[in-house]
């Protein structure tokens, strides 16, 4: 083609802008460029959404602990119930729900290094008797936490026996309130809590 030729097909693809809005690349294509548009940037996604644009699920915060600290002692929503003269649990006593609690303080509870797990019984045992019934209860809740994944270091079994009585041991109302388990905090970032011995004069059990 000739030079004046050219010209000419320039001329008449620069007129072609006037048609549209696609003129820039019709006059590149009629002038003999082969450049082909931009693609647009990716977009990034923006705050809780995913690469593909989808708004992200943020899963659940859990519900805290329904645990309350009082000094060195945990109030716990429940009793631990035990057959009678007995470390197994109880069937359909809640047992359960209660120390899902104190799992749940445990986690939430990173400072606390070590839970102390007291088993007190009542005097209408011998007291080497009452002695071991109250730490092999302490153990079986220490099983219960250990198996449900909290670390076994954190826990500490012990038994006091009917060595501390809540109640008068006249009665059976009485003697019922005696036969408990009770949580205390006896390490706090693995010291001794308040400076008190962990084991608080009881007799730990493995």
């Amino acid at each position: 083609m000739s030079k004046s030729g050219s010209i000419a097909k320039w001329i008449g693809a620069v007129v072609l802008c006037g048609l549209g809005p696609a003129c820039s690349f019709q006059a590149s294509m009629s002038a003999g460029g082969s450049k082909s548009p931009e693609e647009p940037p990716p977009t990034e996604a923006g705050p809780g959404s995913t690469e593909t644009g989808e708004a992200a699920v943020e899963a659940p915060a859990k519900p805290k602990a329904n645990v309350k600290v009082n000094g060195a002692k945990l109030q716990v929503p429940g009793d631990i119930v035990f057959q009678p003269d007995s470390a197994t649990f109880a069937d359909g006593s809640g047992n359960d729900a209660v120390l899902g609690e104190v799992k749940a303080y445990l986690e939430q509870s990173p400072r606390v290094t070590r839970l102390r797990i007291e088993g007190h019984t009542n005097n209408v045992r011998p007291a080497d008797q009452s002695l071991q019934l109250s730490g092999q209860r302490a153990v079986a809740v220490k099983n219960w936490l250990r198996q449900s994944g909290i670390n076994d270091g954190r826990l500490l079994a012990v038994g006091f026996g009917d060595a501390q009585p809540v109640a008068s041991n006249a009665d059976p109302a009485g003697q019922a309130q005696n036969e408990r388990i009770a949580f205390r905090i006896a390490e706090l970032d693995g010291k001794p809590y308040l400076g008190a011995d962990p084991l608080a004069g009881g007799t730990e059990f493995p």
